[in-house]
């Protein structure tokens, strides 16, 4: 076994950090863990993200010292994990306090900081994983980098689904050269490597070590990020560019309601959001607009279910004209138990539910219901109650008001859109999620994002999400055009790039749909070579350690 090494023999920094009281430690490592934040959107300060990781890899070195060594690397990972998702998943909040009089910030505060806990596990798990295989020289950089990453994936998979938010392969701007790296290994691929830059710059404290040792680590990552970074930057200046007119003329639009004012009860509020949505999307002889995509739920569902109603259609197909649109909605099914239910009678438990998209082509003012998709990926207490039959007995429901919840309907599949290519739809949440998007014979030529995120309020959130929404764009190489309500409307390249958008707050943003791009490597090979990588990077540990020389 490697001998453990003693404060006397550390590296000064590890040895200053060493003396620190146990509180004062983890304090630091709550401070660099909300420092992280600030390299996820906006505002995208990468080498401040860089310097916390390196933080909290001297921080394990000290921790390597310490007789319960492996509880110290636990503590350590959850204070910092911790300050971290406390800072980068605030905004949570902000969703109870829609209906403040139900809900509010006495469910709001606690609900956030149970979140930040169970998402800090992972990493103090991964901490404690990592601190079994520590060493004293630049191997323990391989370490970090595979135990969190193995852990990052735990938590983009498990429970529920999981919840990969705050990768740290988003500190990197997307749309710009380094995120390009994501078409070939993916977001989690982008994650290790940064996890690896990170550690490396931990390295150079290691003052028991030559300088040409110590900064050699950084000489070749900087090396590294340079060729990435002009690999990305040909990607992106080699870019196809279509033709004006090969390509159909895209509008996203939002009314600029807050989720409160869109579900103020009102007999005729659905009137009255359909009229906002229409004067966004302005008339088609003026905007010359193809496809027209509202967000998810833009139709409140308060009197009826938008496709069960006539009159509401028929008004619909007069604003739209000739376009199609592509809009989320509330669906119920069956058919003569939801009539029932709307009507004041029957039971909701005893319906089928469905967060939807719906393709509605209009030809001369009549509208035509062409396809329908069902969200697959549903958000756990959000838009349903985990454990439902015992839960129930608590009297606790989704924040949609929605009795048990919606029903999960099947992934994401290719649907066709009158007058452009296939599409393929992805409510919210999904948006969050790798590879979902089909590939092979389904593969779409373009992804529509539906999201509502006034759920996330006027802070960081919708910025997130809007980030994790163009990288799905480069891993997968087609554009995409999102639609959010209460967030940042956009249509974007294949290489993640934001061609128009709105600033928030509602309006509508309309541009030429972007060209797509061939399968790349990681619609190709999947995961394999981010598989590949983390066995090479993984075998790092296991080679000899160099001695030092005595002049070192």
């Amino acid at each position: 076994m490697t001998a453990q090494p003693s404060e006397q023999a550390q590296p000064r920094v590890q040895a200053w950090l060493g003396r620190l009281s146990p509180w004062a430690r983890r304090g630091v490592a709550l401070i660099a863990g909300a420092a992280a934040t600030l390299g996820q959107a906006p505002f995208q300060l990468s080498l401040v993200y860089l310097l916390a990781i390196a933080t909290l890899v001297l921080l394990l070195d000290a921790s390597a010292a310490k007789p319960k060594r492996h509880w110290s690397a636990f503590l350590t990972g959850l204070f910092f994990a911790f300050g971290h998702f406390i800072t980068g998943v605030y905004w949570v909040v902000f969703a109870f306090d829609v209906e403040a009089d139900v809900w509010g910030p006495a469910w709001g505060i606690p609900v956030v900081v149970l979140l930040a806990l169970v998402l800090s596990l992972y990493w103090a798990l991964a901490t404690l994983a990592a601190s079994f295989f520590w060493t004293k020289d630049a191997r323990r950089v391989a370490v970090f980098a595979v135990a969190l990453l193995a852990f990052e994936w735990a938590r983009g998979h498990w429970p529920f689904g999981g919840f990969p938010w705050l990768l740290s392969g988003y500190i990197w701007t997307p749309g710009e050269p380094i995120s390009q790296l994501a078409s070939v290994i993916g977001i989690y691929g982008l994650t290790l490597l940064t996890f690896l830059l990170g550690g490396a710059f931990a390295l150079v404290a290691d003052g028991n070590r030559s300088q040409i040792r110590r900064f050699a680590p950084i000489v070749a990552s900087a090396l590294a990020v340079g060729m990435v970074w002009g690999w990305g930057a040909q990607r992106i200046a080699h870019a196809p560019v279509d033709p004006p007119g090969a390509q159909p003329l895209v509008r996203v639009a939002d009314s600029g309601l807050s989720q409160a004012e869109k579900w103020h009860y009102d007999p005729r509020q659905e009137w009255r959001v359909l009229a906002r949505y229409l004067a966004a999307s302005g008339p088609q002889d003026e905007s010359h607009d193809t496809v027209l995509i509202w967000p998810e739920g833009a139709i409140p569902t308060l009197n009826f279910f938008t496709l069960d109603n006539p009159e509401f259609l028929n008004a619909l197909g007069r604003g739209l004209g000739d376009r199609a649109l592509i809009t989320g909605l509330s669906r119920c099914e069956p058919r003569p138990r939801c009539d029932a239910f709307m009507r004041g009678e029957g039971d909701a438990s005893q319906l089928r539910l469905y967060n939807s998209a719906a393709v509605i082509d209009g030809v001369s003012g009549v509208p035509r219901l062409s396809q329908v998709y069902d969200k697959h990926i549903l958000v756990p207490g959000g838009e349903y109650i985990p454990f439902w039959s015992l839960i129930s007995r608590l009297n606790i429901a989704p924040l949609q008001h929605i009795g048990a919840g919606f029903t999960p309907g099947a992934p994401p599949t290719r649907l066709v859109v009158p007058d452009a290519p296939p599409a393929a739809i992805l409510i919210c949440y999904e948006a969050i999620f790798p590879g979902l998007t089909p590939h092979g014979d389904e593969r779409p030529g373009w992804i529509v994002s539906v999201t509502n995120d006034a759920w996330f309020g006027s802070g960081t959130g919708p910025y997130q999400h809007l980030a994790m929404a163009q990288y799905r764009a480069i891993e997968e190489g087609l554009p995409m055009a999102r639609a959010a309500s209460g967030g940042i409307s956009a249509i974007i390249d294949a290489q993640g790039r934001i061609i128009r958008r709105t600033t928030g707050g509602g309006g509508s943003a309309t541009a030429q749909l972007p060209p797509a791009l061939g399968e790349t490597p990681y619609v190709t090979q999947g995961n394999w070579l981010l598989l590949a990588l983390v066995v090479l990077i993984a075998a790092l540990r296991f080679t000899p350690a160099r001695r030092a020389s005595p002049g070192n």
